[in-house]
């Protein structure tokens, strides 16, 4: 009885908490950047859409299931990932030419992102019948794959932290709050026998080990700036010694 308590409302009672610093993680760094008036630099704004994405496809599967733990746990996290995207766009905006691609990179995500997001309304609004399982079964699949999407975004930027010895481009409170949030909803998945929540999960917290190893490997370079300056003044502040809001907010 005493494990079924722990395994079925403690570790996703946690997980709702820990969701909640995951998705708060990003705030304070892209705050700063935006009073900073300074570019998103080595940040990779991928994970914000597939972090909406992620969250809206939680959210309806945790409606079909009647988990409240789940829809609770994501709500939050899809309004704060559709502001961290919108950030992340004025960031690269202020850039010109110098954040070209990663606003290229950030508009193809947020339009798949969309997309997704419709496809998981489509499967959630309309009527099967006696289909309830095959409608929780693709929206869980759906959901699996934007999990691990988001999980594994992060690692798209492993060759620069190993080729810079530098993990600048990983923010640390978001890699070791997936470690965490992984593991806490894969405990609560399998105590369901419910894979399609355990799996992805599982992957996430090997990925948020991973992500955490190289930050400890290659610790920030604190004393350089993490972001592209707009313009001179602000380069001739960073030389005078200002400090960079985005290596203390990390």
């Amino acid at each position: 009885m005493s494990s079924s308590i722990l395994t079925q409302h403690v570790a996703p009672a946690l997980g709702t908490l820990v969701a909640l610093l995951l998705f708060l993680a990003p705030l304070k760094t892209l705050k700063a950047a935006m009073q900073g008036k300074r570019l998103l630099g080595d940040i990779n704004p991928v994970p914000f859409p597939l972090l909406a994405t992620n969250c809206a496809g939680w959210v309806a599967y945790g409606y079909l299931l009647r988990d409240y733990y789940i829809v609770v746990a994501n709500i939050t996290g899809l309004v704060l990932a559709m502001h961290y995207t919108l950030q992340a766009y004025c960031l690269c905006s202020m850039g010109g030419e110098r954040t070209e691609g990663k606003r290229k990179l950030l508009h193809g995500t947020v339009v798949g992102a969309s997309l997704m997001m419709a496809y998981v309304g489509l499967v959630v609004a309309l009527p099967l019948g006696d289909k309830e399982e095959a409608r929780k079964l693709v929206l869980g699949l759906v959901c699996n794959a934007v999990i691990v999407c988001f999980y594994a975004s992060p690692l798209a930027e492993v060759k620069t932290v190993i080729a810079s010895k530098s993990s600048d481009a990983l923010v640390f409170p978001m890699c070791l709050m997936n470690g965490i949030n992984g593991t806490l909803w894969a405990v609560y998945g399998f105590a369901l026998s419910d894979y399609l929540i355990a799996a992805p999960n599982a992957l996430g917290a090997l990925f948020g080990v991973l992500q955490c190893t190289l930050c400890a490997i290659y610790p920030r370079r604190r004393g350089e700036s993490n972001a592209i300056p707009v313009n001179p003044s602000t380069e001739k502040l960073d030389a005078l010694g200002s400090a960079d809001p985005l290596s203390e907010a990390t």
